[in-house]
């Protein structure tokens, strides 16, 4: 194997002659080794599929590798935990190759890196207060509740938003998209005045989920009454969901294989 001299990375066996991976070889970085082979791989010569892909059509990619990553952390499989998130920041790289390929507003990771840098810093005042000032701690003297706020507090003011809805994404499922809308409003400066948007639409609608003639709106305020029971309670709705779908699952397997 060819062994790079900084931190001991080694190519893989019978690809020591390729040229196209010196780059890798000599990258300074294990960070810096993906990238340098999605570089080489969506650039003319590399992987014609590789190279014709944009930031839409590698969208579908990104969220399948998300889940995909969830599912290994919830399972506690640690070995898939290896394997997917590895595939998650393969599509974190690939999005940002093909961003410095754009002919319009071109930008690179280095750039995205330092816009990350700078969030990081700045929404984390307390652990990062000037040495020279009084107060100067490392936040450990606040809860997770009001690092959580300050932080929410930084992202309304540095991106000018004047609605808690501004920047619930709606490419999202309906449900999760639910669910951050009601955690907006809970965590509101508001939210008893806000909370009234969740009015059932009607009488009826309110026992949607029980009458014997059921609405589309009455189930729908049904189940944001159970998301806004769980937001109160601190409950992660959907990862809960997930949980229950994952024991029923295991359960229709069990019954399929009793009944073959």
């Amino acid at each position: 194997m060819t062994q790079a001299a900084h931190d001991g990375y080694q190519l893989p066996d019978g690809f020591e002659h390729c040229s196209k991976l010196r780059p890798v070889v000599e990258a300074t970085s294990a960070l810096d080794r993906v990238r340098v082979v999605v570089t080489v791989l969506a650039a003319p010569g590399g992987c014609p599929w590789d190279g014709k892909q944009t930031n839409r059509t590698l969208l579908k990619n990104l969220i399948e590798e998300t889940y995909e990553y969830v599912d290994t952390v919830e399972a506690d499989d640690r070995e898939g935990m290896r394997e997917e998130l590895g595939d998650l920041l393969l599509q974190s790289v690939f999005q940002g190759v093909v961003c410095q390929k754009d002919s319009v507003d071109p930008f690179t990771l280095d750039e995205v890196c330092d816009r990350l840098v700078n969030k990081l810093i700045t929404r984390h005042p307390a652990v990062f207060a000037p040495d020279s000032a009084q107060d100067a701690d490392d936040g450990s003297g606040q809860s997770p509740e009001d690092v959580l706020k300050l932080w929410n507090e930084m992202k309304r003011r540095e991106k000018h938003r004047t609605s808690v809805l501004e920047g619930i994404s709606h490419s999202q499922g309906a449900f999760l998209r639910a669910a951050k809308v009601v955690h907006r409003v809970a965590g509101s400066d508001q939210p008893d005045r806000l909370s009234a948007a969740f009015a059932a639409e009607t009488s009826q609608a309110a026992t949607g989920g029980t009458s014997e003639s059921p609405t589309a709106a009455g189930l729908a305020d049904d189940i944001l009454t159970v998301i806004r029971r769980a937001d109160a309670a601190g409950i992660d709705i959907d990862a809960a969901l997930r949980s229950r779908l994952r024991t029923v699952e295991d359960e229709i397997v069990r019954l399929e294989h009793d009944l073959a």
